[in-house]
């Protein structure tokens, strides 16, 4: 695949997950309406409203800076490995919001198999984290050096 339609995916993978993103905290807002239970007090919720709006931020700048024409290729090339640092920023964000998700969602959860299986989750997500993490910086080592 050449680098247009890499850069070209990547853009709309992101804007689907912004989508979603999106679409989740309408649904948590809409749930806690329904279940009458005040909005943004816990951690997770802070976090995960952070999460979003960095990766909002992200989305348009990225777009600004890698996408429509007459940007300057040195500022572009500048802005790579801050664009790459900040995305990873962001993703360990969204990896803190869900395992506050599962930490709150474990305060109520009943000891057996609920119990255990918030537990597998949160340690799959924790190795998804660090493994995507160590991705990232290896690439950041040897590509803009």
């Amino acid at each position: 695949m050449n680098h247009r339609a890499q850069k070209m995916v990547h853009m709309l993978v992101h804007l689907v997950a912004f989508i979603l993103g999106v679409f989740g905290i309408y649904a948590a807002f809409k749930f806690h309406n329904v279940a009458v239970v005040p909005d943004l007090v816990s951690l997770h919720s802070w976090i995960g409203i952070g999460a979003i709006s960095l990766f909002a931020l992200q989305w348009l700048i990225g777009f600004a800076v890698f996408w429509m024409p007459g940007t300057h290729e040195h500022t572009r090339a500048a802005a790579a490995p801050v664009h790459v640092a900040g995305g990873l920023v962001i993703f360990l964000l969204a990896v803190c919001a869900a395992q506050t998700g599962l930490v709150q969602k474990s305060a109520s959860a009943t000891p057996g198999t609920e119990a255990r299986l918030i537990n597998v989750t949160g340690l799959f997500i924790v190795f998804y984290g660090v493994t995507v993490a160590a991705t990232v910086m290896l690439r950041i080592a040897t590509r803009y050096q």
